[in-house]
């Protein structure tokens, strides 16, 4: 009796494992299938050469940048636009693997998890993004060879319009690559979303956010930048000598020394928590696409809180979020959160998604928002004349000139948004080791931007 009982629990524990090992099969293959097609060795998905084989890619004004034609993939006409978009739609070898190709290869096939592969739309399915692939071509144009990103979003809508990385090169073309070629160096790596930079002064806005928040009395508070503050026996260098300055002109001023002083009156925690919050520190996901986090020292002596403030010590950055911290003040302390992915269709025109309204959080007050929107328009109007800038967009602004270690040229940063709702864009530009902000990063966002305020126009009639 005793062993027919041992048999009969035997058999249930069977039962029970097996049970288990379907009901987690099913889960993952409903939770996981899409990654699965998407493996590089799916011939369904993939040539033998490793090229998606089916699915198109339009930009907002339907554009082709990605199609299959006679049985081969091809890009844009434009070899600009085809540089300009490489990290975004991909190449045909799926390096890059936040490209559209390899985060929405299953969809852009026509996988479906009760069809599988055996769908009848044979001609895969279509994307069409936010981008402007002209504004793009913008964009990389004016980096000229140079290492950096270029971001534009709308702020009111979230839609990004511009998202351009370099090195590049044209995925019709591609280049023999060398081990060690410098020109080339992280081509794979979209660094508007993938990548981080010291950013030197740009940071003193998420300060100022902080400062307006934290500091009740810091707009009748004075500073007083003789170059040069010794905190704990260590030297806060400023690259100028200001005198008696306020908050507001210490922020035009870029004064390091006003704004050492300010953020050792923040503190650590709320140096910490507004990083956090602005979104500086964390992942954000562009439409499933993940972006790397910023990294901001959160503890240390008062001399390393100092330089953290200002944007330096161990300050790191992502130019997709500053490009999102600029629309948050830009809009009032509303975040419209950034999208790319527009919509999808099958091959015949039939939805496979629905439009949406913007995600939306209130992430600063409108007072702080506005303050701050305030302050970088008098650094604009006082300081980088406005005559540098599209006439009638009502720039507001700020440069950082990022130090780095050994002998090499400062990342050269400009972020900032158009205050005219008729253009209701912010963006962030940074150029990797190119020198001073305002004389390298402000020329290409003042041309982006140009580009797009001749399309708004234009648009008008």
């Amino acid at each position: 009796m005793k062993k027919v009982q041992r048999r009969a629990l035997s058999v249930i524990l069977i039962i029970v494992v097996l049970m288990g090992g379907v009901g987690y099969f099913t889960f993952r293959f409903f939770s996981e299938g899409h990654k699965w097609v998407n493996f590089t060795a799916n011939r369904h998905i993939y040539s033998s050469g490793g090229v998606l084989i089916d699915g198109a890619i339009y930009d907002r004004n339907d554009n082709p940048l990605l199609y299959t034609e006679d049985g081969k993939r091809k890009y844009s006409d434009n070899e600009s636009v085809r540089c300009a978009t490489m990290h975004i739609i991909g190449d045909k070898k799926g390096n890059v693997s936040t490209s559209l190709q390899k985060v929405y290869a299953d969809r852009l096939v026509g996988f479906n998890i009760v069809a599988g592969m055996f769908s009848t739309n044979v001609a895969g399915n279509k994307i069409y993004i936010t981008l402007d692939s002209d504004i793009c071509a913008t964009a990389y144009e004016k980096l000229k060879g140079k290492k950096g990103a270029v971001c534009v979003f709308n702020y009111k809508t979230g839609e990004v319009i511009c998202l351009v990385s370099t090195p590049t090169y044209d995925p019709e073309n591609p280049p023999v690559i060398a081990d060690g070629d410098d020109n080339y160096d992280g081509v794979f790596i979209n660094r508007a979303i993938s990548s981080r930079f010291p950013p030197g002064s740009v940071y003193k806005t998420v300060t100022a956010a902080a400062a307006i928040d934290c500091i009740p009395d810091i707009n009748e508070q004075t500073f007083n930048c003789n170059h040069i503050i010794n905190v704990n026996g260590q030297k806060v260098v400023c690259s100028g000598t200001h005198h008696e300055e306020d908050f507001k002109t210490a922020l035009r001023n870029s004064c390091n020394v006003a704004f050492g002083e300010i953020s050792m009156q923040i503190g650590w925690e709320k140096t910490s928590e507004y990083a956090t919050k602005l979104g500086i520190t964390t992942s954000h996901s562009l439409s499933g696409i993940p972006t790397v986090k910023g990294k901001i020292a959160s503890s240390g002596g008062l001399n390393e809180l100092a330089w953290t403030g200002i944007g330096q010590n161990t300050d790191e950055v992502n130019p997709f979020a500053m490009m999102r911290f600029m629309g948050i003040v830009a809009n009032g302390g509303i975040c419209a959160e950034p999208y790319i992915l527009e919509k999808m269709t099958t091959s015949t025109g039939i939805p496979l998604n629905f439009d949406k309204q913007p995600d939306t959080t209130r992430i600063l007050s409108k007072a702080t928002a506005d303050q701050l929107a305030d302050m970088m328009r008098y650094t604009v109007t006082s300081n980088y004349g406005e005559s540098n800038f599209p006439s009638g967009m009502e720039f507001c602004a700020k440069t950082g000139t990022a130090e780095v270690d050994g002998d090499k040229k400062s990342h050269a940063w400009f972020v900032g948004f158009a205050r005219n709702e008729k253009y209701p864009y912010a963006f962030a530009v940074v150029v990797q080791n190119g020198g001073s902000g305002y004389s390298v990063a402000r020329p290409i966002a003042s041309a982006v931007m140009a580009e797009i305020k001749k399309k708004v126009d234009s648009a008008e009639g």
